[in-house]
Formats: structure tokens, C-alpha cells, sequence
């Protein structure tokens, strides 16, 4: 890692220690927490595609586009499984336009492990997640929604696949959502600490249920990261996304 780039990222760490994200320690994982409150849900955004179409591909680009746009990031984080393209797997609605449709297939990876399920806001009814299928019968008009997989919790319930002995940790990112305050929560596995850090999913769906949400759903696994209010023309470590959540300051 370069020194510029590592000065940039421990500013993002002091943002975190000002007051806007947690850090969670619970049974042997450590994890990086963001909190949306209701009142915030408007600043939430989906990005996945430049003003001229292209993918925006990494945190760069999408600062530079939101910075075009009179905007700064207070949070972001990569959202859900992509494939060549950079293109999402599933369901994904930027600004209440529908990008990427709906994937109902069967396939391997974690996207298709099932049940998987979607994030979405409607700015009347509220954040929600919803299994796939049950996803289709809704009445809302998500202004975004991104579909992922496999779902963590599902009313409550731990995914049936998942394994409290599973061998399998790897760094992990998911997004859920507190029913009685209608808080959204993104977490995501500490990357800086290697043996706490890597967890299970079955460690991952416990932990949402530690913090009150009974709907949660994957986002990504290693190449996941969280950035917090970074300053202008930030060099960011190099990564490619498809679809970015952005929190941002209007």
C-alpha cells in the first residue's frame, strides 16, 4: 500500500471513531457497523451506473459523479454479487428506475444459495427485505432495491444452510434492517483483523439478531469495503463493484 493511500484510509478510520459507524465485538467476530436511522432513508442511494451509462466501478468514480452533483459520501459500501461487466446478478433499481430485472434462476454460488431475497426503499412504506419470490407479490415502488444472496435471517429464522460448525470464514458484508424502529444496519467483518474478521455465515445471522433486526441479507464476501466521509479527491484502494450504497449528505 502506498503512504498516500494509507493516510486516506486512517482518516476514514477517524471518521468511524467520531461518532457514525461502531465497532461490535461478538462471539469471536469483530465488525464494522452503520446505522441508518428513518430520517436518513432519503440520503440513501443506489449507484451502479455513470450519467453517461457506464459502470461507475469503484469509489473513485463514484465520488467524482456524486461531487459533480453538488454531494458529499458520508458512508458507502460495495452492495450486492455482480458478474462480467461489471453487472449485478439480480434485481437492481437505481432512482426508481428498473436496471437489472429480477433473477429468479437457479445457479451456484452465493447468490443462488435459497433462499436469497431483495433490499429495497420505498419512500412511503419504508426499507424492507423480502424473499425473492415473496418479493414479486409486494405492493411498493422501490426507489432502489438490490437483490443478493443468500438471506442471513428471514423473519426471524437463520437460513437452513447455514452450519453453527461450518469451517468456512471468510471477511463477509450484509445489510438488515430493525423492524420496530425501521433502522437499516450494514455490517461488515473487520478486514484489518484476520482471525476475527472471518467469520461464518451462521456467526454473521447471529450477530443480526444480537442487534434486533429479523430480516437481514448478504452483500458480499472478500472484496467488501465500508468508507466513511472521505475528503476530496481521496485515493482509494483499488477495487471493482457493480451496484455501491451511498449514504450522502443531501
Amino acid at each position: 500500500m502506498k503512504p498516500i493511500r494509507r493516510f486516506f484510509l486512517l482518516l476514514g478510520l477517524a471518521a468511524v471513531v467520531s461518532g457514525r459507524a461502531e465497532t461490535v465485538e461478538f462471539e469471536s467476530g469483530k465488525y464494522q457497523v452503520q446505522r441508518i436511522p428513518a430520517a436518513d432513508w432519503s440520503r440513501l442511494h443506489l449507484r451502479w451506473l455513470d450519467s453517461c451509462g457506464q459502470p461507475l466501478t469503484n469509489f473513485g468514480a463514484l465520488q467524482k459523479e456524486l461531487s459533480a452533483e453538488g454531494k458529499k459520501i458520508l458512508f458507502a459500501t460495495n452492495a450486492g454479487i455482480y458478474e462480467r461487466g461489471p453487472r449485478p446478478c439480480g434485481l437492481t433499481i437505481c432512482d426508481n428506475k428498473e436496471l437489472v430485472p429480477l433473477n429468479v434462476k437457479d445457479g451456484f454460488g452465493n447468490f443462488y444459495l435459497k433462499p436469497n431475497g431483495v433490499f429495497f426503499i420505498d419512500d412511503s412504506t419504508g426499507p424492507g427485505i423480502a424473499e425473492t419470490g415473496q418479493y414479486q407479490a409486494l405492493s411498493v415502488r422501490p426507489r432502489l432495491a438490490n437483490q443478493s444472496g443468500p438471506l442471513l435471517l428471514h423473519r426471524g429464522v437463520i437460513h437452513p444452510a447455514f452450519m453453527p460448525t461450518s469451517p468456512n470464514r471468510r471477511q463477509r458484508s450484509a445489510v438488515g434492517i430493525v423492524r420496530a424502529s425501521r433502522e437499516i444496519i450494514f455490517v461488515m467483518s473487520e478486514r484489518e483483523d484476520r482471525e476475527k474478521g472471518r467469520v461464518t455465515f451462521h456467526q454473521l445471522a447471529r450477530l443480526f439478531l444480537h442487534l434486533g433486526c429479523e430480516d437481514a441479507l448478504y452483500l458480499d464476501g472478500d472484496i467488501s469495503q465500508m468508507i466513511f466521509s472521505p475528503p476530496d479527491r481521496a485515493e482509494f484502494t483499488p477495487n471493482t463493484f457493480a451496484g455501491m450504497l451511498v449514504l450522502t449528505d443531501r
